[in-house]
């Protein structure tokens, strides 16, 4: 049971009600989060920005759902690390390229875009330095452009920041999302790895 109960029904407004049902949708944010951030002000404030971040910009929404699985798996979130993003599996996104995450340098499923994201993503985990450096945007740039380096850095800094305090609430924790996919005790391993 999480932390912080689910919003009821008869407590939902109709701006709660609309965003649990596009939560529904598009599979992230999934529906559990979204009833619970959903009975503050801030909270609704915060799905409206997370669905804009993650679905309004020019990056594809499965490049970016590699990103923020890859960090959740990092600070294991097990809701985070199990959701899926409906609209990025429209675009392509399988189970089999998610759970060849802990080897995405090597592995002949992912593209040198995707790889530069995820080096990325991973710099969000290593240290707060880790982004500080001319050497990253310049590997950045050879894949992206300004604006999109924007998107990717924001959709990254709330993937780390929101997972947090989304992990802190149990809506699943990590021992409940290994059962349900053990590939992730191996995913996370290898992240810490690095």
């Amino acid at each position: 049971m999480p932390r912080l109960r689910f919003i009821t029904e008869d407590e939902q407004s109709p701006e709660a009600t609309e965003l649990i049902e596009k939560a529904h949708q598009s599979g992230a944010p999934d529906p559990r989060v979204v009833r619970i951030m959903t009975r503050s002000k801030a909270g609704r404030a915060w799905v409206r920005y997370w669905s804009s971040i993650f679905y309004d910009g020019i990056l594809p929404a499965a490049l970016k759902e590699l990103c923020r699985i890859r960090i959740s798996i990092a600070h294991q979130c097990g809701y985070c690390s199990t959701v899926r993003s409906k609209v990025a599996q429209a675009e392509g996104l399988s189970e089999e390229k998610i759970a060849a995450l802990s080897a995405y340098e090597t592995s002949p499923l992912f593209t040198e875009q995707e790889r530069a994201a995820l080096r990325f993503a991973d710099k969000f985990k290593a240290h707060h330095d880790a982004l500080d450096q001319d050497a990253v945007y310049d590997a950045l740039k050879q894949h992206f452009s300004e604006e999109e380096i924007i998107e990717l850095g924001l959709f990254c800094a709330e993937t780390d920041g929101a997972g947090k305090f989304v992990r802190s609430l149990e809506v699943l924790t990590w021992s409940e999302a290994c059962e349900i996919n053990p590939a992730l005790q191996v995913g996370t391993t290898a992240v810490a790895a690095e």
